[in-house]
């Protein structure tokens, strides 16, 4: 037993490779007689494997693994983790049914089929049974299942289930290949055929994963129910080939317009049925390809009853590019020399209405040559549409149909009220109703048709109103001595409430004239039985109450609003010329000079005055002053002007920023903001700035020490100012430029003074001038033992402007060192990559540039000291 375990552990994790190949399989089942033992049946179980010959990888597997299960216990027959081993019977080449003629870019389809039998005794049971095989890995890629990779991928699993106590077989399909092109017409062969001569019933089903079988060939089936794949780029398990595709339930036969080209996997289920009652189903898994070759033809799609006139165009809904000649009939001999095209894509004018078939030729004569027949139904004079009656929830909207046809009569409506809180608000008569439970926008769609066949969909936002429309005065206010008509507007029925002093009650505009404030209620009531109410509120006053207010003050060109407190209905204000509006209650006014407005307020006949001035003030004028440049670390005085209240920002450096002249010492340049305001009558503040420029000079006579032999002139560069002046002048070209040239006999001192705007600043330079030829000069030792003493190996330039090349090599001719820094703390410190070297001699190179402009080099070797 164990070393058939290991057998199957070894199957079990073989190679994939041959999987990958798989394009799909079915296993069926054979009812032979009855068992060597009572109460057992005999069966030949058979599976088939399907191939592309042009695949590279392994072969055709021969054995496989087969799962038998018993379908009252779910337990594997007959012992537990124990399937059959089958070896392969048979592999033979596939048919091919018959290519259209004319094919380009003909794709060799080669085939095989493997078949793999196992013979059994299966005792009587009340389910039957299971057989399966899974394998893993289906091709990849796969245009509308998802698979991970070819290797570990979704997988396949086959398998049958045989029905208990009958003697039947399963049907078995049909093992042949057919030719699919891109987007074009196809059928596929998916029928079956029964011995037992039982009714079959096809269908699209889903197609099932590998299970377990993710990296194996050969693995122990599990039982079922098996996982479906998943279904991707909007495919699915009943459309596996998109919605141009069918599958015939009666023949099994695929057909319809190919999708793109690719690996598509379509998995079809028989049904057996006996007498009316159902056996069992059987099903076939296969990956189709689809390929990006392409053929002549004729391909004509029905086409929609022509509702809207006479003309009708045609094309061939076949595009490919071997059809080059088209002849076209379009089945109506009364239009004479009209009745026929050479075009591609015609256009036909029917003499009459009416049925026609049309047909079209294409390549007439020609080897390539196909043609298909069409019909097409002429009935114009078709126009849908619809009106409606009533807007509002509280009574049911009339819906009626006011489509009209020429043809035939109008003998199907579809209404859908488009409420989203309903499942009934449909309809199927020509005039009908809905009562919308909420107002708002609901889309109508109506579907209407005749008995010609013509169709058309018509769709419209109806609004549904809280109530109907209608509109009555909002509240208003009287005198008591008035006499006010309420203006009640809608095509409908009034009827007011209360009937306190008010003349007709059923009238839309009644006169009233209460003397307490009253409110009338207008129930209004439309044609369609829609019904609402709105109320109105007349406020009954003895007189007219109108306060101006206090004078008010405005800056130049500025407005005012002239505020009331009034309870008036109408204003009259005076003078109108510097007004908006003289008849508002708070009109703005705009006044160039100071003046006073007189206003009267008015309820019906009742009335009261009162005035207001507005004083104009002009603006204050801001001045922070002139710009300014102030050396740093000065302090200067700011001077503003133009109102007398001042306030300056940034508050920074100042002594006070809310005087008109505070002090300023800033460290940088800054502008300041000063906003300037004044007690004169303008609230409003005006601003100006004023920017103080801080320069801070730096002298900068170059290096602090700098040394030179004698007889070699010596370039000085300062910077740091517009002017210079290099005092004392001995032995310099020109003591007022930024770099004149020195040539000097002894050591000196120079002071460099710049200046900028009124700014100065004062550096100096050391010059060491040594008797000596320009040169390196390099010591012979040093002992980099870190006591500040001979630490670092440099050279010494006297007269020298620029090291170019500083190196340093061990006995070995390795690099230890390499730089052209000059100073205390430049040269090597006696380590190589972060080490301390040994003592010993090593060997170095030198070369620099003197103030002539002269390379010089220098070669020698030092003693390394520890």
């Amino acid at each position: 037993m164990n070393k058939i375990l290991f057998f199957l552990f070894l199957l079990g994790f073989s190679s994939p490779l041959f999987a990958s190949h798989i394009t799909g399989g079915e296993m069926t089942y054979t009812y032979i007689g009855p068992g060597s033992v009572p109460k057992t049946k005999k069966y030949i179980i058979t599976l088939k494997l399907f191939r592309d010959s042009h695949t590279t990888g392994a072969a055709m597997p021969t054995e496989v693994f087969i799962g038998l299960f018993d379908n009252d216990t779910d337990l594997q027959f007959p012992r537990a983790n124990q399937p059959f081993i089958v070896n392969k019977m048979s592999e033979s080449v596939v048919p091919v049914n018959s290519f259209p003629p004319c094919l380009a870019n003909a794709p060799d389809l080669d085939y095989t089929v493997g078949s793999y039998s196992l013979t059994i005794d299966l005792p009587d049971n009340a389910e039957g049974y299971t057989a399966t095989y899974q394998t893993c890995c289906r091709v990849n890629p796969l245009q509308n299942v998802y698979n991970a990779d070819g290797n570990g991928g979704t997988g396949s699993s086959y398998s049958c289930k045989i029905p208990p106590l009958l003697n039947d077989s399963s049907p078995v399909f049909a093992s042949t290949v057919d030719l699919l092109c891109k987007e074009r017409e196809f059928t596929l062969n998916f029928s079956a055929s029964d011995k037992d001569g039982d009714e079959l019933v096809y269908s699209f089903v889903p197609a099932y994963d590998g299970g377990a079988a993710r990296n194996a060939n050969n693995i122990n089936p599990a039982p079922s129910p098996y996982r479906s794949v998943s279904y991707i780029n909007g495919y699915s398990a009943a459309s596996p080939l998109g919605s141009l595709v069918t599958l015939n339930s009666k023949t099994g036969i695929i057909s319809g317009i190919a999708p793109g080209v690719g690996q598509y996997v379509v998995c079809v289920a028989v049904k057996s049925y006996k007498d009316g009652k159902f056996i069992g189903e059987h099903r076939k898994d296969l990956i189709v390809t689809i390929g990006d070759c392409d053929f002549a033809g004729a391909q004509l799609n029905p086409k929609p009853v022509s509702c809207d006139g006479f003309s009708v165009s045609f094309q061939n809904d076949n595009a490919s590019s071997l059809n080059k000649t088209f002849l076209w009939d379009f089945g109506d001999p009364k239009s004479g020399a009209l009745n026929s095209s050479t075009e591609a894509r015609p256009t036909h004018v029917f003499s009459d209405t009416g049925v026609f078939v049309y047909k079209l030729i294409v390549n007439n004569g020609d080897p390539c040559s196909d043609e298909k027949k069409q019909t097409v139904k002429v009935y114009p004079g078709f126009s849908p549409g619809f009106i409606t009656n009533g807007r509002c929830k509280t009574a049911p909207i009339k819906f009626t149909d006011t489509s009209k046809t020429r043809y035939g009569v109008i003998n199907a409506w579809r209404w859908d009220f488009g409420d989203p809180s309903a499942v009934d608000d449909t309809s199927d008569l020509k005039i009908t109703s809905y009562k919308y439970p909420q107002s708002g926008e609901y889309n109508v769609t109506f579907n209407v048709s005749n008995s010609k066949g013509c169709f058309s969909t018509v769709t419209k936002t109806v609004t549904v109103n809280d109530q109907p429309d209608f509109s009555i005065p909002n509240d208003t206010l009287i005198c008591s001595i008035d006499t006010l008509q309420l203006q009640g507007m809608g095509d409908g029925i009034f009827s007011w409430s209360p009937s306190y002093n008010i003349n007709n009650v059923n009238s839309a505009t009644p006169l009233v004239s209460p003397d307490v404030p009253t409110t009338y209620i207008a129930a209004f009531s439309d044609a369609f039985g829609c019904k609402g109410t709105d109320s109105v509120l007349v406020d009954v006053v003895s007189k007219v109450t109108l306060n101006t207010g206090n004078d008010t003050s405005i800056c130049a060109g500025d407005p005012a609003v002239l505020s009331l407190n009034s309870n008036a209905l109408n204003y009259s204000w005076t003078p109108v010329e510097s007004l908006n509006n003289s008849s508002a209650k708070n009109p703005v006014a705009s006044p160039v000079s100071t003046t006073t407005y007189s206003v009267t307020g008015k309820i019906g006949k009742c009335q009261a005055s009162g005035n207001i001035t507005v004083k104009v003030t002009p603006y204050p004028q801001a001045n922070a002053g002139v710009d300014s440049i102030i050396c740093v670390g000065e302090t200067i005085q700011l001077n503003a002007s133009g109102g007398s209240i001042y306030t300056w920002s940034p508050a920074f450096y100042l002594n006070n920023p809310g005087i008109a002249n505070p002090l300023a010492k800033p460290a940088s340049s800054i502008t300041y903001v000063v906003t300037v305001g004044d007690v004169l009558g303008c609230p409003k503040t005006i601003n100006d700035s004023v920017t103080i420029n801080v320069l801070d000079i730096v002298a900068d006579a170059g290096a602090r020490d700098t040394s030179i032999v004698i007889g070699q002139p010596l370039q000085l560069s300062g910077s740091g100012g517009s002017t210079y002046l290099w005092s004392p002048s001995t032995g310099l070209s020109n003591p007022a430029i930024a770099n004149p040239m020195a040539l000097l006999s002894e050591n000196q001192q120079y002071i460099l003074t710049v200046k900028e705007a009124k700014c100065t600043d004062t550096d100096t330079i050391n010059i060491v001038v040594y008797k000596v030829s320009a040169g390196l000069y390099v010591p012979n030792a040093f002992t980099p033992n870190k006591n500040g003493l001979n630490d670092f190996f440099r050279p010494i330039p006297l007269g020298i402007k620029t090291i170019t090349q500083f190196k340093v090599f061990n006995r070995w001719g390795q690099l230890v060192y390499s730089g052209t820094a000059i100073g205390e703390t430049a040269g090597w410190d006696g380590t190589f990559k972060g080490k301390p070297q040994d003592s010993g001699t090593y060997v170095w190179i030198a070369e620099g540039i003197d103030f002539l402009d002269r390379k010089i080099v220098k070669k020698g070797s030092v003693m390394l000291i520890r």
